[in-house]
């Protein structure tokens, strides 16, 4: 039989101990079989006392730590001086990290404490010995019970990891077969540590993740790591048992493939990878004014290894002859982290001492992206050191030491201003992009080659920087009219002389898929001849510039691509979806007939090159109307796809004028939709409209009615520009362009559009930029980018990876495409390698097919059980009191909402709406009938929901109401109503189940003997229904009357509970002699009076000592009256006053 101690429980703890981790059983029972006095401790501290000892050697290698110093040591760790939780956290790993200071052995002579600790006089005591990880202890204990504050109750984790008597990881099992296994671990854990923001009162015991370094849920068979405070998305696997290869771990479980928990064990858990990781690789980070805890993922860790090892082994340029060899390039797809894998890369550099003296230099070509990872390496407490000009950058790199410099691409070429992106030219230049005055130049590697062919679906072609045409005009001095800014930036760069000959400097280069192909580089490979260089990238590196990347570099240190991120939940897919011909100009006329209007003198050849050339360029793009026909349908868009899960939007324009004119053209739209929504009579489409057209048709009635439902939310809806400023700019774009709006808007924009704190919200819902926040702007609550100018190559999967962050309920991001990039996509993207980019953007046509996959397995769990009709409800029902088959029926039936979602409410989805529909009545009514909490849609999208909830409301069921209960009056109604005896004896029994689980709390001695008794009445009767029935009823009266009075008079529900704990203590079959009964009863007569009493006081439940007071009185009434032995005295003292807590409303309103 499966069950999770055997396995998962065990398996984990068997592979633990291979690695070198010592085991003891946990007890919840008797605290000194976990090393402690009582179940309120939570550190083991004469183990922790013994390891402090031992990893504290005096410069002879003895131990110089006395009793009073290590206690010192030991306190420091216990007091942290916070209630807070992340914040006890934070200081507690800064302790584990740093240590703490005692007095040293000669610590009498007068002096500051700064002189002491320089001579001796104060010492360092460290709790873990990172260098030498086998000079520390590794303990597992399971089944690690922790009392909650107060004593009410307690918590049991499933294993507790320690390192020296502390507690760094906690971990979940859970049994595979149960219906959502990774949710329900996660939530033990939220529970645990009280961090479920759903649940007021305390229900954890936050003592125990004051240390805590990770958590982990696991079912054997997928297992995930998170952080406290960490939501369902943020838990996510670790693939890789890095540096140790899968193989060797394989080998040594003896098996031939490793299972998710496995993996991560061999990955994290290893001793010397565990410490490794809460060395270097963990985190706080502040975020929306919130403490964030960040442990790093697989890849991180992974490249990490993998760039230590390289410059470790590499040679350098003068051992090798050409070049150095300690560098090369990490790829790690945007939104995976890639930022965080260069602070986790210092950090390690700091603590390896045969790599701490580099001095560490980070390149970036952006100021944003600066800031942030200034920002982010602040956190491994680095001096950063900021070059604000040229020469101060130079001499920053002169100096000799172990600095952090970060400084931006340009400050190596002497360009110190950033020249404004002037306007679009004018729509009948015929003249190539990179011809025109003022246009933007794009940037190298990637350009347009002149004669290549038009861009309306004839071939491109694509050069590398060498053969650039710009670069050309500007050597040759040439007629092209190139902007004078860019021809100083190619032509004019000085060239740096040699600063720093050291080979003790590692170069950081962030997107090295830009620098590296321009001259700018050149002048810092010149200056730091001998360093080492690490390029990071988040997109693929081209195909033609791939020799060139490696040469610069060196070879790839770590890849992590799109589809790998995807697959692991790192970041969500992107759905594109063109709409560029369903846009309406004006009066009811298409684009086309716009042209047509604009060119009629042209020959129909003439016309057809223009279009398909210029269908999307220059001042058509700006068109008032055509921007206000666009913003139309992007608002109406959003409405039906993305406001419906709380999502935002962000709009890329062809040009600053047009961004401006898009937030313009979005407030009328708004003010349209919303006064045609105030006249919108529902009641008369209600009457009269399909139910197909109903439910998915984006452009009638079927629009305005799933609209109206979100009316005021519509109103309250905003929209802002962003864009960079100029001095000819019209006054009125300063609210849009000035620095201080701009941070405004940027966090006003990633403020959740629906919070139940309305102080937590914002109803800024898009941002229309041109340039702006599409390389470096992280925002998980944006799931759609809508898409009106060209763009190609990085910049198109920098831009769309805007909307692949997670999110909690985002399943995917959505990139809608109005410009007609989609159809050169292929083009757009070929200048990668098709593995490199594989999963970057996937079609809404692709996701049809994972729908109709997903509808057919979700089918499948009923027709391959001889059920071929979904329609014959109860049939499906009836299979579904199967534990196993309910647990894969709703995991299957979530993939297919899943994509339903985010299909609707296109046409597409018409084919699955009835089953949807029907699948979600079955699995509201199974979760009544089988009071099964797992059977909810938590996750889905707002859209299938609603459409769920609106089906099963007309078929009699509230989602908003519980299941039918045995108190009820209709109760026997209800039963009445089923069509069948096996019908009605499931609604009975599944009911009882219900009432008995839900007041055991109450009465615990008394409901379980009626569980006992409920199980005997099911197996006498299992097969036959009519006396099942019959004795079910009679069975459930009694459960509505509750427990009966008996001989000894106590009040059935103040008094009588208490006795049934006392005579349980002390029976064996739970009968008494009437003399003892009677002289138990009087004793708890005079027992729950004093409760009474004591619990009157105000706030009693948050008042630890007077629940420790009361505790302790109800020991020594006990033990003075001689009724429980004293060996059980404390446990039936925690018993009852668990169920004096339970009972407080009645034993104080009487």
């Amino acid at each position: 039989m499966i069950n999770e101690y055997t396995q998962v429980e065990l398996p984990l703890i068997n592979q633990l101990k291979l690695m070198g981790w010592q085991h003891i059983e946990g007890d919840i029972n008797v605290p000194y079989l976990s090393e402690r006095q009582s179940f309120r401790e939570v550190l083991l501290t004469e183990r922790l006392h013994n390891a402090i000892r031992k990893i504290n050697l005096d410069d002879n290698g003895q131990n110089w730590l006395d009793d009073g110093r290590i206690n010192t040591a030991i306190g420091a760790l216990q007091r942290l001086g916070t209630a807070k939780l992340m914040e006890a956290n934070q200081v507690a790993t800064d302790l584990l990290l740093k240590g703490t200071v005692v007095e040293g052995l000669d610590a009498r002579r007068a002096g500051s404490r700064s002189d002491r600790q320089r001579d001796g006089r104060i010492q360092t005591v460290r709790y873990i010995d990172f260098d030498h990880p086998e000079r520390n202890d590794f303990l597992i204990i399971n089944q690690f019970r922790v009392d909650v504050p107060g004593g009410r109750t307690y918590i049991v984790p499933d294993i507790v990891l320690f390192v020296n008597g502390i507690p760094l990881v906690v971990i979940e099992c859970k049994n595979p077969t149960a219906t959502e296994p990774m949710a329900e671990g996660i939530t033990q854990l939220r529970r645990y540590s009280n961090q479920r923001e759903e649940i007021e009162d305390s229900e954890g015991a936050e003592k125990l993740f004051h240390y805590n370094q990770f958590l982990i849920s696991t079912f054997f068979y997928k297992a995930k790591v998170g952080t406290i405070g960490a939501s369902y998305e943020h838990y996510l696997e670790w693939k890789d048992t890095n540096p140790i290869p899968m193989a060797q771990v394989a080998a040594q479980l003896g098996v031939t493939k490793l299972t998710s928990q496995q993996i991560l064990v061999a990955g994290m858990l290893r001793p010397e990878h565990l410490l490794d990781i809460v060395r270097n690789f963990t985190l706080f980070h502040q975020s929306g004014g919130k403490t964030i805890k960040i442990v790093a993922r697989y890849q991180q860790f992974r490249a990490v290894q993998q760039a230590i090892r390289r410059l470790q082994q590499g040679q350098t340029r003068q051992q090798h002859g050409e070049s150095d060899q300690r560098g090369g390039i990490i790829w790690h797809t945007q939104g995976s982290g890639k930022s965080l894998t260069m602070v986790f890369l210092v950090r390690k550099l700091r603590n390896l001492p045969v790599l701490r003296r580099f001095k560490v230099v980070v390149v970036t070509d952006r100021v944003d992206l600066e800031r942030q990872l200034s920002s982010t390496a602040s956190l491994t407490n680095e001096t950063v050191l900021r070059a604000t000009n040229t020469e101060e950058l130079k001499g920053l790199l002169r100096q000799s030491g172990a600095d952090f410099i970060f400084a931006t691409i340009q400050k190596y070429q002497q360009r110190d201003e950033e020249s404004q992106d002037p306007p679009q030219p004018p729509l009948h230049s015929q003249a190539p992009a990179w011809e025109r005055g003022g246009e933007q130049i794009p940037q190298p590697p990637l350009h347009y080659q002149a004669g290549s062919g038009e861009q309306g679906g004839k071939q491109k072609k694509y050069t590398t920087a060498k053969q650039s045409p710009i670069r050309k005009a500007a050597d040759k001095s040439s007629s092209y009219n190139v902007n004078p800014n860019v021809r100083r930036l190619i032509t004019e760069t000085e060239q740096f002389p040699i600063l720093n000959e050291s080979e003790d400097i590692l170069v950081l280069v962030d997107e090295a898929h830009r620098t590296q192909g321009s001259q700018l580089h050149a002048n810092l490979m010149r200056s730091l001849p001998n360093c080492a260089k690490i390029g990071f990238t988040g997109t693929p590196i081209l195909v033609g510039e791939r020799k060139r990347t490696y040469e610069i570099f060196g070879e790839f240190i770590d890849r992590y691509t799109i589809q790998q991120s995807e697959a692991d939940g790192a970041t969500v897919p992107i759905i594109y979806e063109g709409r560029t011909a369903e846009a309406e100009v004006a009066d009811g006329r298409s684009l086309d007939q716009l042209f047509e209007d604009m060119f009629r003198n042209r020959t129909p050849e003439e016309l057809a090159a223009i279009r398909a050339k210029y269908a999307t360029q220059g001042n058509v793009l700006e068109a008032p109307k055509l921007i206000a026909a666009k913003a139309e349908d992007m608002l109406r868009h959003y409405i039906d796809t993305v406001l419906p899960n709380g999502f935002k939007a962000q709009i890329v324009a062809s040009s600053r004028l047009a961004a401006v004119r898009y937030q313009q053209a979005l407030v009328a739209a708004q003010q349209k939709l919303v006064t045609q929504l105030e006249n919108f009579e529902l009641y008369k489409v209600a009457q009269n409209l399909e139910t197909r057209e109903w439910e998915t048709n984006p452009k009638s009635a079927g629009f305005l009615s799933r609209a109206y439902s979100r009316l005021e939310q519509i109103k309250r809806l905003e929209f802002a520009t962003v864009i960079s400023g100029s001095h000819n700019d019209d006054p009125t774009w300063k609210q849009w362009s000035d620095k201080a709006k701009v941070e405004e808007y940027i966090n006003r924009f990633k403020k959740p559009l629906v919070h139940p704190d309305p102080a937590k919200l914002d109803n800024l819902a898009f941002l229309i930029v041109k340039s702006m926040l599409l390389t470096g702007f992280d925002a998980p609550i944006e799931q759609v980018l809508y898409l009106d100018r060209m763009m190609q190559g990085h910049e198109l999967l920098q831009a769309c990876a805007r909307v692949n962050r997670t999110y909690s309920n985002k399943s995917c991001g959505f990139v809608v495409d109005y410009y007609g990039v989609a159809r050169h996509l292929k083009e757009a993207l070929n200048v990668y390698s098709a593995e490199d980019i594989q999963g970057a953007l996937v079609s809404l046509k692709d996701e049809l097919p994972k729908l109709n996959t997903r509808h057919q397995r979700v089918l499948a769990v009923f027709q391959g059980r001889g059920i071929l009709d979904i329609a014959d409800v109860d049939a499906c029902i009836d299979l579904l009191q199967d534990m196993k088959i309910r647990a894969e029926f709703v995991v299957k039936l979530k993939q297919f909402l899943e994509s339903l979602d985010i299909v609707m409410p296109r046409p597409d989805a018409l084919p699955y709406i009835r089953d949807a529909k029907i699948l979600g009545y079955i699995n509201k009514a199974a979760a009544n009938l089988y009071r099964d909490s797992q059977l909810n849609l938590f996750g889905m999208g707002n859209k299938v929901r609603q459409l769920i909830d609106h089906y099963i409301v007309a078929k009699g069921i509230d989602p908003q109401v519980p299941p039918i209960s045995i108190m009820d009056a209709e109760f026997e109604s209800a039963v009445n109503a089923r069509t069948s005896n096996r019908a009605k004896a499931s609604e009975m029994e599944h009911a009882a189940r219900y009432h008995i689980s839900k007041h055991f709390p109450e009465d615990p001695v008394y409901y379980k003997k009626l569980s006992q008794r409920l199980e005997e009445i099911l197996e006498n009767f299992q097969d036959n229904w009519a006396e099942l029935v019959e004795t079910l009823r009679h069975f459930t009266q009694d459960l509505r009357q509750g427990r009966p009075s008996d001989v000894t008079g106590l009040d059935a529900k103040t008094q009588a509970p208490f006795l049934g704990i006392l005579v349980e203590e002390i029976s064996v079959d739970g009968e008494l002699p009437k003399t003892e009964l009677d002289k138990l009863a009087a004793i708890t007569v005079s027992m729950v009076e004093q409760i009474r009493r004591e619990i009157r006081i105000v706030d009693f439940w948050r008042n630890t000592h007077a629940q420790n007071v009361l505790r302790g009185w109800i020991v020594r009434f006990l033990d003075d009256h001689d009724v429980i032995p004293f060996q059980r005295q404390q446990a039936v003292s925690d018993r009852i006053l668990e169920l004096a807590k339970t009972l407080h409303a009645r034993l104080t309103n009487e």
